[in-house]
């Protein structure tokens, strides 16, 4: 599921398959359409779509196709399902999507109410892949030395808003990023971003909250592996600290992450947004699903959290 043959991976949900000249109609006003793509071996692998260019200078390419069927959450059994679970251990379902990413999508979506509605009137969906390899020689490298995640995740999510505006469309889901949004609040969050100048990173990556026992609760980030960064924890009490500070701390970090690079690692501090100071500490294993790794922040003062906080691997000696 890591980044490979595809380095990007998102869909839109529609209540029915839109067919590839469709596709064509939504997108060829604004992208270049480098060819018709006939699918690969089986639906799970590529149905017919459409080749979009963009970095043809490194063979850099989206392949947006139609899949006339529900999205695979489960994303299939080896046994049961050979050609549905290669695809997705394959990538081809969007790096970094792990099962269960629809239902947890919508299950920690706070900011819209339809989400459940969507998923359950969706009967297909469009995929859209960045790839760097499509027809390029075996020995060809997979990705460019100057990749640039969030470009990619711009020029996708650019494509996807062209593909809400068809007929029949539903909503955007990032599997990687477990966010689930429709059109409105697509437009909203890139146009407030844009003018903040700031990544769009609530439609990019899920926040979510859970309560680990009756005084610790604890705040994540899903999707910062899109920028080939850790995702982020925030333990703390919510008697102590107040919930939108810790979002605030979580945001600010991700984003002060994309600019700088990983350079918080275990055993920092840093600052959080009413002044008070969180350490950090790197765990390979994350408290909540799906698996991933970590940096998770724990106040420096005040009591300590629950033993299963740090009773987890550090990936120092796996």
């Amino acid at each position: 599921m890591a980044k490979g043959f595809f380095t990007q991976g998102i869909a839109v949900l529609f209540d029915k398959a839109p067919t590839r000249a469709q596709l064509r109609e939504a997108l060829e006003p604004t992208y270049e359409i480098a060819r018709e793509d006939d699918g690969g071996d089986g639906w799970a692998q590529g149905r017919d779509g459409l080749i979009v260019t963009y970095r043809p200078d490194v063979n850099g390419y989206a392949n947006v196709d139609v899949v006339d069927r529900p999205w695979p959450d489960h994303m299939g059994d080896a046994a049961k399902e050979p050609e549905l679970f290669a695809a997705w251990t394959f990538g081809h379902f969007g790096p970094f999507a792990y099962p269960g990413n629809l239902e947890r999508a919508a299950e920690h979506n706070l900011t819209w109410e339809n989400a459940d509605d969507a998923i359950k009137k969706h009967k297909a969906f469009v995929r859209i892949r960045l790839s760097y390899v499509f027809g390029a020689a075996d020995d060809a490298p997979v990705m460019p030395a100057d990749t640039d995640p969030i470009d990619e995740l711009n020029f996708t999510y650019a494509l996807a808003t062209n593909l809400l505006a068809m007929p029949g469309a539903l909503a955007l889901l990032n599997p990687g990023g477990e966010v689930l949004t429709d059109a409105e609040m697509l437009g909203r969050s890139i146009a407030w971003a844009s003018d903040n100048e700031l990544e769009p990173l609530d439609v990019w990556t899920n926040l979510r909250f859970f309560q680990v026992d009756e005084a610790w609760s604890m705040m994540d980030t899903v999707g910062n592996a899109q920028f080939d960064l850790p995702d982020l924890e925030a333990v703390f009490k919510p008697a102590d600290k107040e919930p939108n500070d810790v979002a605030a701390l979580l945001r600010n970090i991700t984003g002060y992450l994309i600019e700088n690079g990983p350079v918080i690692e275990d055993g920092h501090t840093v600052d959080g947004p009413t002044g008070d100071t969180w350490g950090v500490h790197a765990f390979s294993d994350s408290l909540s699903g799906p698996p991933r790794d970590v940096l998770c922040f724990v106040p420096t003062e005040g009591d300590e959290p629950p033993e299963l906080v740090f009773n987890r691997g550090t990936g120092e000696d796996e």
